[in-house]
Protein backbone atom coordinates (compact mmCIF):
# COMPACT_ATOMS: atom_id res chain seq x y z
CA UNK A 1 0.00 0.00 0.00
CA UNK A 2 1.17 3.48 -0.96
CA UNK A 3 2.13 5.26 2.66
CA UNK A 4 -0.20 7.80 3.80
CA UNK A 5 1.46 11.57 3.48
CA UNK A 6 3.43 11.29 0.32
CA UNK A 7 2.03 12.50 -3.06
CA UNK A 8 -1.63 13.19 -3.77
CA UNK A 9 -2.97 9.32 -4.61
CA UNK A 10 -3.90 10.86 -7.84
CA UNK A 11 -0.95 11.96 -9.53
CA UNK A 12 0.85 10.02 -11.76
CA UNK A 13 4.03 8.81 -10.84
CA UNK A 14 6.02 8.42 -14.73
CA UNK A 15 9.07 5.90 -15.45
CA UNK A 16 11.24 6.17 -17.91
CA UNK A 17 13.73 3.51 -19.82
CA UNK A 18 15.21 3.05 -22.87
CA UNK A 19 13.33 -0.39 -23.31
CA UNK A 20 12.02 -3.66 -22.48
CA UNK A 21 15.10 -5.11 -23.01
CA UNK A 22 16.58 -8.63 -20.44
CA UNK A 23 18.68 -6.36 -18.40
CA UNK A 24 18.27 -6.52 -14.30
CA UNK A 25 17.42 -2.57 -14.73
CA UNK A 26 14.24 -2.89 -16.83
CA UNK A 27 12.67 -6.18 -14.51
CA UNK A 28 13.12 -4.76 -11.50
CA UNK A 29 11.68 -0.56 -12.47
CA UNK A 30 9.08 -2.71 -14.38
CA UNK A 31 8.28 -4.91 -10.80
CA UNK A 32 8.66 -1.05 -9.00
CA UNK A 33 5.79 0.35 -11.69
CA UNK A 34 3.56 -2.66 -11.25
CA UNK A 35 3.86 -2.91 -7.46
CA UNK A 36 3.37 1.33 -7.57
CA UNK A 37 -0.17 0.72 -9.52
CA UNK A 38 -1.47 -2.31 -7.35
CA UNK A 39 -2.01 0.17 -4.58
CA UNK A 40 -3.98 2.22 -6.58
CA UNK A 41 -2.06 4.58 -8.10
CA UNK A 42 -2.03 6.26 -11.68
CA UNK A 43 1.85 5.14 -13.65
CA UNK A 44 2.68 5.34 -16.99
CA UNK A 45 5.87 3.82 -18.36
CA UNK A 46 7.82 5.70 -20.60
CA UNK A 47 10.11 3.39 -23.03
CA UNK A 48 11.89 4.74 -26.44
CA UNK A 49 11.12 1.88 -27.97
CA UNK A 50 8.65 -1.39 -26.75
CA UNK A 51 11.32 -3.75 -28.38
CA UNK A 52 12.62 -6.51 -25.59
CA UNK A 53 11.61 -9.77 -23.92
CA UNK A 54 10.17 -8.28 -21.01
CA UNK A 55 7.24 -6.82 -22.74
CA UNK A 56 4.37 -8.85 -21.12
CA UNK A 57 5.29 -8.23 -17.86
CA UNK A 58 4.13 -4.74 -17.90
CA UNK A 59 1.21 -4.98 -16.00
CA UNK A 60 -1.87 -3.65 -17.57
CA UNK A 61 -2.97 -1.35 -15.17
CA UNK A 62 0.27 0.66 -15.85
CA UNK A 63 -0.07 3.15 -18.96
CA UNK A 64 2.56 2.42 -21.52
CA UNK A 65 4.00 5.49 -23.36
CA UNK A 66 6.33 4.79 -27.10
CA UNK A 67 8.59 7.87 -27.47
CA UNK A 68 9.41 5.87 -31.11
CA UNK A 69 13.07 6.42 -31.49
CA UNK A 70 15.71 4.01 -31.35
CA UNK A 71 17.79 5.57 -28.05
CA UNK A 72 18.23 8.43 -25.74
CA UNK A 73 20.05 10.23 -27.40
CA UNK A 74 17.07 11.09 -30.11
CA UNK A 75 14.28 11.17 -27.55
CA UNK A 76 15.07 14.30 -26.00
CA UNK A 77 12.50 16.57 -28.75
CA UNK A 78 9.77 14.06 -28.15
CA UNK A 79 10.09 13.72 -23.81
CA UNK A 80 9.74 17.34 -24.02
CA UNK A 81 7.07 17.31 -25.86
CA UNK A 82 5.61 14.49 -23.55
CA UNK A 83 6.40 16.60 -20.69
CA UNK A 84 5.00 20.18 -21.77
CA UNK A 85 2.09 18.50 -22.24
CA UNK A 86 1.12 16.24 -19.67
CA UNK A 87 3.38 18.04 -16.90
CA UNK A 88 4.25 14.97 -14.91
CA UNK A 89 5.03 15.59 -11.21
CA UNK A 90 7.51 12.88 -10.63
CA UNK A 91 9.65 11.10 -13.55
CA UNK A 92 11.56 7.97 -12.64
CA UNK A 93 14.34 7.45 -15.03
CA UNK A 94 17.47 4.66 -14.80
CA UNK A 95 20.81 3.56 -16.72
CA UNK A 96 23.25 7.04 -17.71
CA UNK A 97 22.41 7.68 -20.86
CA UNK A 98 18.68 7.55 -20.14
CA UNK A 99 18.81 9.54 -17.14
CA UNK A 100 20.74 12.35 -19.16
CA UNK A 101 18.14 12.71 -21.39
CA UNK A 102 15.49 13.22 -19.03
CA UNK A 103 17.20 15.89 -17.07
CA UNK A 104 17.70 17.70 -19.95
CA UNK A 105 14.19 17.33 -20.98
CA UNK A 106 13.11 18.52 -18.10
CA UNK A 107 15.27 21.25 -18.21
CA UNK A 108 13.78 22.24 -21.89
CA UNK A 109 10.12 21.49 -20.84
CA UNK A 110 10.37 23.96 -17.56
CA UNK A 111 7.08 22.19 -15.77
CA UNK A 112 8.42 21.80 -12.55
CA UNK A 113 8.89 17.52 -13.26
CA UNK A 114 10.87 16.21 -10.18
CA UNK A 115 13.25 14.18 -11.63
CA UNK A 116 14.49 10.87 -9.99
CA UNK A 117 17.47 9.24 -11.36
CA UNK A 118 18.69 5.97 -10.65
CA UNK A 119 22.43 4.51 -11.14
CA UNK A 120 22.36 0.62 -11.38
CA UNK A 121 26.17 0.18 -11.68
CA UNK A 122 29.26 2.12 -10.49
CA UNK A 123 29.75 4.76 -13.32
CA UNK A 124 33.37 5.41 -13.02
CA UNK A 125 33.79 1.78 -13.22
CA UNK A 126 31.98 1.39 -16.53
CA UNK A 127 33.62 4.52 -18.13
CA UNK A 128 36.24 2.44 -18.75
CA UNK A 129 34.22 0.65 -21.45
CA UNK A 130 34.73 4.12 -23.51
CA UNK A 131 36.98 5.47 -25.91
CA UNK A 132 38.65 8.85 -24.18
CA UNK A 133 36.33 11.01 -26.26
CA UNK A 134 33.05 9.53 -25.07
CA UNK A 135 34.10 9.65 -21.36
CA UNK A 136 34.53 13.08 -21.29
CA UNK A 137 31.45 13.98 -23.25
CA UNK A 138 29.67 11.91 -20.85
CA UNK A 139 31.38 12.98 -17.41
CA UNK A 140 30.91 16.55 -18.82
CA UNK A 141 27.14 16.40 -19.20
CA UNK A 142 26.80 13.57 -15.99
CA UNK A 143 28.39 16.83 -13.93
CA UNK A 144 26.13 19.29 -15.83
CA UNK A 145 22.89 17.91 -15.51
CA UNK A 146 22.99 15.38 -12.43
CA UNK A 147 23.12 18.29 -10.17
CA UNK A 148 19.61 19.32 -11.71
CA UNK A 149 18.16 16.09 -10.24
CA UNK A 150 15.39 16.22 -7.72
CA UNK A 151 17.20 12.91 -6.47
CA UNK A 152 19.75 11.03 -7.47
CA UNK A 153 19.43 7.53 -6.25
CA UNK A 154 21.61 4.47 -6.65
CA UNK A 155 21.27 0.68 -5.56
CA UNK A 156 24.17 0.38 -3.17
CA UNK A 157 26.44 2.75 -0.85
CA UNK A 158 29.60 2.56 -2.92
CA UNK A 159 27.33 3.15 -6.22
CA UNK A 160 25.84 6.41 -4.87
CA UNK A 161 29.29 7.33 -3.75
CA UNK A 162 31.07 7.34 -6.58
CA UNK A 163 28.17 8.70 -8.98
CA UNK A 164 28.08 11.82 -6.54
CA UNK A 165 31.81 12.32 -6.73
CA UNK A 166 32.03 12.50 -10.10
CA UNK A 167 28.87 14.83 -10.36
CA UNK A 168 29.82 16.61 -7.27
CA UNK A 169 26.46 16.26 -5.61
CA UNK A 170 26.20 16.94 -1.89
CA UNK A 171 24.99 14.54 -0.12
CA UNK A 172 21.27 15.61 0.36
CA UNK A 173 20.84 15.52 -3.45
CA UNK A 174 21.52 11.71 -3.23
CA UNK A 175 19.95 8.39 -1.68
CA UNK A 176 20.07 4.16 -1.67
CA UNK A 177 17.42 2.36 -2.45
CA UNK A 178 18.33 -1.65 -3.24
CA UNK A 179 16.88 -3.90 -5.69
CA UNK A 180 13.85 -6.15 -4.33
CA UNK A 181 13.98 -9.91 -3.95
CA UNK A 182 11.28 -11.85 -6.05
CA UNK A 183 8.14 -12.84 -4.40
CA UNK A 184 8.24 -15.86 -2.94
CA UNK A 185 5.30 -17.42 -5.17
CA UNK A 186 7.58 -17.05 -8.21
CA UNK A 187 9.97 -18.83 -6.35
CA UNK A 188 7.44 -21.06 -5.16
CA UNK A 189 6.11 -21.79 -8.82
CA UNK A 190 9.48 -22.43 -10.08
CA UNK A 191 9.81 -25.40 -7.77
CA UNK A 192 6.44 -27.09 -8.72
CA UNK A 193 7.25 -26.13 -12.75
CA UNK A 194 7.93 -29.30 -15.32
CA UNK A 195 11.98 -29.18 -15.76
CA UNK A 196 13.36 -28.79 -19.25
CA UNK A 197 16.90 -29.12 -19.31
CA UNK A 198 18.38 -32.84 -18.39
CA UNK A 199 20.83 -31.85 -16.40
CA UNK A 200 18.38 -30.54 -13.95
CA UNK A 201 17.13 -34.19 -13.19
CA UNK A 202 20.22 -36.16 -12.36
CA UNK A 203 22.98 -35.94 -9.58
CA UNK A 204 25.92 -34.25 -10.54
CA UNK A 205 26.28 -30.91 -9.20
CA UNK A 206 25.11 -27.64 -11.31
CA UNK A 207 25.90 -24.25 -11.42
CA UNK A 208 24.02 -21.69 -12.72
CA UNK A 209 24.40 -18.06 -14.06
CA UNK A 210 22.44 -15.51 -15.19
CA UNK A 211 23.88 -12.17 -17.36
CA UNK A 212 24.53 -10.52 -20.74
CA UNK A 213 27.38 -11.93 -22.13
CA UNK A 214 29.59 -9.31 -22.38
CA UNK A 215 33.12 -7.94 -20.79
CA UNK A 216 31.60 -6.53 -17.48
CA UNK A 217 30.23 -10.28 -16.79
CA UNK A 218 33.63 -11.84 -17.11
CA UNK A 219 32.55 -15.05 -17.87
CA UNK A 220 36.12 -15.93 -18.71
CA UNK A 221 36.67 -15.70 -15.13
CA UNK A 222 34.03 -18.44 -14.24
CA UNK A 223 34.85 -20.99 -16.84
CA UNK A 224 38.02 -20.66 -15.79
CA UNK A 225 37.26 -21.72 -12.12
CA UNK A 226 34.74 -24.21 -13.74
CA UNK A 227 37.32 -25.98 -15.12
CA UNK A 228 39.67 -26.28 -11.91
CA UNK A 229 36.75 -27.51 -9.35
CA UNK A 230 37.80 -30.58 -8.07
CA UNK A 231 34.27 -32.06 -9.30
CA UNK A 232 32.73 -31.92 -12.61
CA UNK A 233 30.55 -29.60 -12.34
CA UNK A 234 28.20 -28.49 -14.87
CA UNK A 235 27.17 -24.57 -15.44
CA UNK A 236 24.36 -23.39 -17.52
CA UNK A 237 24.42 -20.22 -18.72
CA UNK A 238 21.28 -18.04 -18.64
CA UNK A 239 22.05 -14.97 -21.09
CA UNK A 240 22.83 -13.81 -24.77
CA UNK A 241 25.02 -11.27 -25.72
CA UNK A 242 28.04 -10.59 -28.33
CA UNK A 243 30.64 -12.89 -26.49
CA UNK A 244 28.68 -16.25 -27.07
CA UNK A 245 30.65 -17.13 -29.68
CA UNK A 246 34.35 -16.49 -27.97
CA UNK A 247 33.05 -17.99 -25.12
CA UNK A 248 32.37 -21.05 -26.05
CA UNK A 249 35.52 -21.34 -27.94
CA UNK A 250 36.91 -21.01 -24.78
CA UNK A 251 34.96 -23.77 -22.89
CA UNK A 252 36.48 -25.75 -25.62
CA UNK A 253 40.37 -24.49 -25.15
CA UNK A 254 39.49 -25.47 -21.22
CA UNK A 255 38.15 -28.92 -22.37
CA UNK A 256 34.80 -28.29 -20.73
CA UNK A 257 32.33 -27.90 -23.18
CA UNK A 258 30.89 -30.82 -22.27
CA UNK A 259 30.21 -29.54 -19.48
CA UNK A 260 29.01 -25.81 -20.05
CA UNK A 261 25.25 -25.01 -21.67
CA UNK A 262 25.02 -21.50 -23.07
CA UNK A 263 20.82 -21.40 -23.29
CA UNK A 264 20.65 -17.70 -23.94
CA UNK A 265 17.80 -15.35 -22.23
CA UNK A 266 15.71 -17.17 -20.65
CA UNK A 267 12.25 -15.85 -18.78
CA UNK A 268 11.49 -18.72 -16.66
CA UNK A 269 14.94 -18.48 -15.27
CA UNK A 270 13.58 -19.37 -11.53
CA UNK A 271 13.09 -22.88 -12.79
CA UNK A 272 16.79 -23.44 -13.57
CA UNK A 273 18.14 -21.08 -9.70
CA UNK A 274 16.03 -23.57 -7.53
CA UNK A 275 17.58 -26.64 -8.64
CA UNK A 276 20.95 -25.60 -8.82
CA UNK A 277 23.31 -26.63 -6.41
CA UNK A 278 25.33 -23.40 -6.71
CA UNK A 279 24.48 -19.71 -8.42
CA UNK A 280 28.11 -17.90 -9.70
CA UNK A 281 28.47 -14.49 -10.28
CA UNK A 282 32.01 -12.98 -11.75
CA UNK A 283 31.21 -9.61 -12.87
CA UNK A 284 34.37 -6.77 -12.41
CA UNK A 285 31.22 -4.46 -11.64
CA UNK A 286 27.73 -4.61 -10.73
CA UNK A 287 25.64 -2.28 -8.66
CA UNK A 288 22.98 -4.49 -6.90
CA UNK A 289 23.16 -7.81 -9.05
CA UNK A 290 19.16 -8.70 -9.58
CA UNK A 291 20.28 -12.52 -10.50
CA UNK A 292 22.05 -12.51 -7.39
CA UNK A 293 19.15 -11.83 -4.96
CA UNK A 294 16.88 -14.06 -6.87
CA UNK A 295 19.21 -16.99 -6.11
CA UNK A 296 19.47 -16.04 -2.65
CA UNK A 297 15.84 -15.81 -2.11
CA UNK A 298 15.42 -19.00 -3.75
CA UNK A 299 18.15 -20.33 -0.75
CA UNK A 300 20.37 -21.09 -3.36
CA UNK A 301 24.59 -20.77 -2.23
CA UNK A 302 26.43 -18.58 -4.26
CA UNK A 303 29.79 -17.37 -5.07
CA UNK A 304 30.84 -13.74 -6.39
CA UNK A 305 33.66 -11.98 -7.20
CA UNK A 306 33.84 -8.85 -4.96
CA UNK A 307 32.91 -6.80 -7.52
CA UNK A 308 33.24 -2.72 -7.80
CA UNK A 309 29.64 -1.27 -7.06
CA UNK A 310 30.00 -3.63 -3.69
CA UNK A 311 26.42 -5.10 -4.10
CA UNK A 312 27.34 -8.61 -4.13
CA UNK A 313 29.18 -7.74 -0.54
CA UNK A 314 26.39 -5.95 0.93
CA UNK A 315 24.31 -8.78 0.22
CA UNK A 316 26.51 -11.73 1.28
CA UNK A 317 29.29 -10.16 3.11
CA UNK A 318 27.87 -10.33 6.42
CA UNK A 319 26.96 -13.93 6.23
CA UNK A 320 28.83 -15.90 4.06
CA UNK A 321 32.38 -13.56 3.68
CA UNK A 322 33.80 -16.10 2.52
CA UNK A 323 31.94 -17.04 -0.40
CA UNK A 324 33.14 -13.11 -2.37
CA UNK A 325 36.45 -13.57 -3.86
CA UNK A 326 38.60 -11.04 -5.70
CA UNK A 327 37.72 -9.74 -9.08
CA UNK A 328 39.51 -12.24 -11.84
CA UNK A 329 41.04 -14.49 -9.11
CA UNK A 330 39.76 -18.16 -11.27
CA UNK A 331 41.53 -19.56 -8.53
CA UNK A 332 39.91 -18.01 -5.48
CA UNK A 333 36.43 -18.82 -7.30
CA UNK A 334 37.16 -22.71 -7.78
CA UNK A 335 37.88 -23.45 -3.84
CA UNK A 336 35.17 -21.74 -3.28
CA UNK A 337 32.68 -23.23 -5.14
CA UNK A 338 34.55 -26.44 -4.25
CA UNK A 339 33.93 -25.64 -0.57
CA UNK A 340 30.57 -25.01 -1.19
CA UNK A 341 29.80 -28.20 -3.38
CA UNK A 342 31.42 -30.21 -0.49
CA UNK A 343 28.90 -28.78 2.13
CA UNK A 344 26.34 -29.95 0.00
CA UNK A 345 24.87 -32.67 1.05
CA UNK A 346 26.13 -32.44 5.02
CA UNK A 347 23.72 -32.33 7.86
CA UNK A 348 23.80 -28.18 8.01
CA UNK A 349 22.79 -28.05 4.33
CA UNK A 350 18.96 -27.24 4.68
CA UNK A 351 19.97 -24.77 7.71
CA UNK A 352 22.58 -22.83 5.58
CA UNK A 353 19.99 -22.87 2.68
CA UNK A 354 17.33 -21.06 4.86
CA UNK A 355 19.98 -19.05 6.42
CA UNK A 356 20.78 -17.87 2.27
CA UNK A 357 16.47 -17.89 2.11
CA UNK A 358 16.73 -15.36 4.82
CA UNK A 359 18.76 -12.35 4.05
CA UNK A 360 16.22 -11.67 1.33
CA UNK A 361 13.77 -10.73 3.51
CA UNK A 362 15.53 -7.46 4.22
CA UNK A 363 14.85 -6.69 0.66
CA UNK A 364 10.86 -6.48 0.21
CA UNK A 365 9.12 -4.82 -3.05
CA UNK A 366 6.42 -3.28 -1.29
CA UNK A 367 9.00 -1.28 1.42
CA UNK A 368 11.71 -0.50 -2.19
CA UNK A 369 8.28 0.79 -3.82
CA UNK A 370 7.23 2.61 -1.28
CA UNK A 371 11.06 4.31 -0.90
CA UNK A 372 10.80 5.60 -4.36
CA UNK A 373 7.67 7.31 -3.35
CA UNK A 374 8.87 8.70 -0.28
CA UNK A 375 12.01 10.56 -2.20
CA UNK A 376 9.37 11.99 -4.88
CA UNK A 377 8.16 13.78 -1.77
CA UNK A 378 11.39 14.88 0.22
Amino acid sequence: MTPAGLLPSDDVVHFYLPSFAGGGAERFFIRIANQIAVGGRPVTFIVNHATGPLRDLLSNSVKLHILGVSKATLAVPRLVTYMKHHKPKVLISALTRTNLAALLSARIAKVGTRVIVCERNQYSALLHELDPLRKRVMTWFVRRLYPTAHAVIGNTAEVTQDIAGVARLAPEQTGIIYNAAPDIAQIDAARNSDTTHPWLDDDQPLAVAIGRLMPQKDYATMLGAVARTKQPLRLLVLGEGPLQEELEDMARDLNIDDRVSFLGFQMDRFAYLVRANIFLLSSRTEGFPNALIEAVAAGVPAVSTDCAGGGAREIMGREFPDRIVPVADTEAMAKAIDAVLAARNSASADQDRQRIADIAARYQIGEIANAFLAKALI
